[in-house]
Order: structure tokens, then C-alpha cells, then sequence
């Protein structure tokens, strides 16, 4: 019971570590939208100035090499879709993921702790009404029941293997 206290310690600090990075992906996000509309706005603002090719003024200032205005409107807008890129990448990769592991990976090992302990109260109960037969109970009752007493001890020990199997796998992944 110590061990399968501790993994659960461990799954609940998981999920809680999991939680902050979720809500710094989700700020984090936002900032690269901004700034993707900020690349944009400024990319606008400079093409309004002066970024056509045949603009007197953008030609001016680039003198021979042709508009520097048109270089940074395009490294603008090439910062812009790197960022709504990169903001789509911590969506689709990160959070997406990560929100699937927080619910559904560490909840079915939540659930499993709920199977185990309903096994446990069976086993438990089984286990009552066998030793609390009578001396003169016919042999075939008793060996039924200690059949079904067997039975259920084996079912409660698979399913704390299979949830230690299963907390086990949730650490190796988030540890390793």
C-alpha cells in the first residue's frame, strides 16, 4: 500500500507540474499571436509607406540596390508565418497532447485505483464470510467458497499489477 500511496503522490505532482506547463503554453501562445499580428500591422505599415517597387520614395532610400522597404516587408511577413507556425506547432504538438495525457492517461490511472479498491472490498467480504463458516459446514460449501476466496485474490492481485504497470509506464514516460 506504500508503493501504490507513493505512485499516486507521483501521478498527483505530475499532473500538477502538467497543469503549469499547460498554462504557460497557453500564454505563451497568445504572446505568438500578438506578435504575429504585430509583424503583420508593422509589415502593413511599412508597405503603406513606401513598399511598392516603382515608389519614388522607397527607390530613393534604396538607392541602387532597389526599396529596402520591400526586404523588410518580406522578412516581416516571413517572421510573421515563422511565429503563427511555431504558435500552431505548441497547439497541435504540445498542448494537444499534453491536455490528452492529463485527461485520459493519469484519469485511467485514477480509475484503476477505484477498480483495485472495489476488488480489495470483495476479496475483503469473501474473505469475512469464509472465516466466519461454522465447524460443521458441509465441505463442498467450504471449498466453493474458498474457491471463489482464491479467485478474487488472484483478480485483486492482477489488477494492482496492472495498475503498477500502468503508473509505472506514465512515469518512464514523463521521466524518460
Amino acid at each position: 500500500m506504500e508503493q501504490i500511496w507513493s505512485l499516486e503522490h507521483m501521478a498527483d505532482d505530475l499532473k500538477n507540474r502538467c497543469q503549469i506547463l499547460y498554462k504557460g503554453s497557453k500564454r505563451f501562445m497568445a504572446a505568438l499571436g500578438e506578435a504575429y499580428n504585430g509583424d503583420n500591422s508593422f509589415a502593413d505599415s511599412l508597405e503603406a509607406f513606401g513598399g511598392a517597387k516603382d515608389d519614388p520614395y522607397s527607390l530613393s532610400i534604396g538607392g541602387f540596390q532597389g526599396p529596402i522597404m520591400s526586404k523588410f516587408i518580406k522578412a516581416f511577413r516571413e517572421l510573421a508565418s515563422y511565429k503563427e507556425l511555431l504558435r500552431s506547432q505548441v497547439e497541435h504538438v504540445l498542448i494537444d497532447q499534453l491536455m490528452h495525457f492529463m485527461n485520459v492517461d493519469l484519469q485511467d490511472a485514477k480509475e484503476s485505483r477505484r477498480r483495485f479498491d472495489k476488488a480489495i472490498s470483495t476479496y475483503d467480504q469473501a474473505r469475512e464470510k469464509f472465516v466466519s463458516l461454522k465447524k460443521n459446514t458441509p465441505g463442498d460449501i467450504v471449498a466453493e467458497l474458498e474457491e471463489v476466496l482464491f479467485f478474487l485474490k488472484l483478480m485483486t492481485s492482477h489488477i494492482f499489477l496492472r495498475r503498477l504497470r500502468e503508473d509505472v509506464l506514465i512515469l518512464h514516460f514523463v521521466f524518460h
